[in-house]
């Protein structure tokens, strides 16, 4: 009982989404996150995006918003979650979902900038930035959360949102490469905002 009324004392805290349906997007704000904290990782990263408490030393962008109002604002738009990569009989399943894309709105001195996300993620294979492309809406694995005794989304204590790659199976959603490489991603430092700025993010549903 003190674990539930615990929880929800920490989602008042959390922010809530903006969902224009009419837009077809679901938008938040969010940080930059300092680049290359530990200096063995070489600037390797795995996620775009997490929530506090989330891999931030993996990630581009942290955000403090109500995951779970994300998920269901995403359906709200249409796009419906999936399920992520798994691995069935020896066989492997690539991850599903609805599609979406992810910009990143901020001022860049008096100037207003928007890019994709990819933009600020170097593929390691090609030398070049991801730019634009659909990312896959999985939908997050459920599991036993102690912390809110109940079965529910399992990125509510992963913390982690969007991947890079197909090995955390507890994000809402992930990146539509096939690749379970960890070592693919690097930031694009060329782009990255200092670390603090204020960003926003906006999922815009593809039609």
């Amino acid at each position: 009982m003190i674990a539930t009324l615990l929880a929800g004392l920490l989602a008042q805290d959390l922010e809530k989404p903006a969902v224009d349906e009419k837009a077809g997007t679901v938008s938040f704000g969010a940080t930059t996150l300092k680049a290359e904290i530990y200096a063995q990782l070489k600037g390797v990263i795995e996620y775009v995006l997490v929530n506090k408490g989330g891999k931030a030393y993996e990630s581009v962008f942290e955000s403090a918003v109500d995951a779970k109002a994300v998920y269901d604002g995403l359906k709200k738009l249409g796009v419906q979650p999936g399920q992520p990569a798994r691995e069935e009989d020896d066989k492997k399943f690539p991850p599903e979902g609805g599609k979406f894309r992810i910009f990143v709105e901020w001022k860049d001195a008096d100037k207003a900038r928007r890019e994709p996300i990819g933009a600020f993620v170097i593929d390691t294979t090609t030398g070049k930035p991801m730019g634009a492309s659909d990312w896959l809406f999985t939908g997050s694995k459920k599991g036993f959360i102690p912390d809110l005794e109940r079965q529910d989304l399992l990125m509510l204590t992963s913390k982690n949102l969007i991947a890079l790659h197909h090995s955390d199976p507890t994000v809402l959603a992930t990146n539509p490469t096939a690749s379970t490489d960890g070592n693919r991603y690097k930031v694009n430092k060329e782009i990255l905002p200092k670390e603090g700025t204020p960003v926003k993010i906006v999922l815009e549903a593809v039609k």
